[in-house]
């Protein structure tokens, strides 16, 4: 928690970031893309922006994910259809480059999306040195979006993973006892074994 309030004060004076929940700390705005850190994904980064068509176009790292430590957030309010926690394949192109992905419905507070997890590391550069990005689903666009200032989004959003990665190493979370007994600090008990 003691790094959180670090991370928080760290970029509490950045201006706010449109369309990122509550829970998310706002890093920097940069051509049209919003910056931020999201630490229910345990402090990753992430680049967002909105679309005409009110789709949402989110990237960013989840480190609760080791494996597939990057994602794509994808959002439209016309998507009503989606379930919850259903899987769906699509097909995705940044540019001329295609990709086959497992996507994942989810419903973020009313907005039907879908969820991608990536493990591939160029996804950022991928991003970064295109023009559009295309999603397909059972043959059918469902996505087509421009991507201007992508290469400024992803040079900040790698600036922002930078910052947020040295504020947690210069200030690592206490280490956790490993003494079953030990009492909660701040608490009195006569019983050894009333925790």
């Amino acid at each position: 928690m003691r790094l959180l309030f670090f991370v928080l004060a760290l970029i509490a004076a950045m201006p706010p970031v449109s369309l990122a929940d509550d829970e998310t700390v706002p890093w920097k705005e940069v051509g049209g893309w919003g910056v931020a850190v999201d630490p229910t994904l345990d402090n990753g980064c992430f680049v967002l922006t909105s679309f005409d068509d009110d789709t949402i176009f989110r990237l960013g790292f989840n480190f609760r994910k080791k494996d597939k430590p990057l994602y794509i957030l994808l959002g439209n309010p016309n998507w009503k259809s989606l379930e919850k926690g259903k899987h769906y394949p699509v097909e995705l192109s940044f540019d001329q480059s295609k990709r086959t992905a497992d996507a994942r419905g989810l419903d973020l507070d009313g907005l039907k999306s879908l969820w991608i997890d990536f493990e591939d590391p160029d996804l950022i550069e991928e991003f970064a040195g295109k023009l559009s990005f295309r999603a397909s689903f059972g043959g059918k666009q469902i996505v087509a979006l421009g991507l201007k200032d992508s290469a400024s989004a992803a040079d900040e959003l790698l600036a922002c993973q930078k910052a947020v990665n040295d504020a947690v190493a210069k200030h690592p979370a206490p280490p956790q006892s490993k003494d079953p007994f030990e009492a909660k600090p701040g608490t009195q008990a006569s019983d050894p074994f009333d925790l």
